[in-house]
């Protein structure tokens, strides 16, 4: 359950470049991406008994039984 997970501790890590005088990078929100596809491996592990293959993100109830329904048949 959710209550069962601990509090999480939350740090900024600032790295300035140091190829420019601004400091800036340009890579943007990429941090971002491996979260779902790390969950979406996560639940396709959970129901490879059931032949469920998880192909697409992000993951949303319906395409979780939409995929579960294919797999059954």
């Amino acid at each position: 359950m959710a209550s069962d997970i601990p509090a999480l501790v939350v740090e900024s890590l600032d790295h300035p470049s140091m190829i420019n005088e601004l400091g800036i990078k340009g890579v943007g929100e990429s941090g971002i991406i491996s979260p779902s596809a790390a969950i979406a491996n996560a639940v396709e592990d959970a129901l490879a008994d059931r032949g469920a293959e998880i192909t697409r993100v992000p993951l949303l109830p319906h395409r979780v039984w939409a995929t579960l329904r294919a797999a059954g048949r």
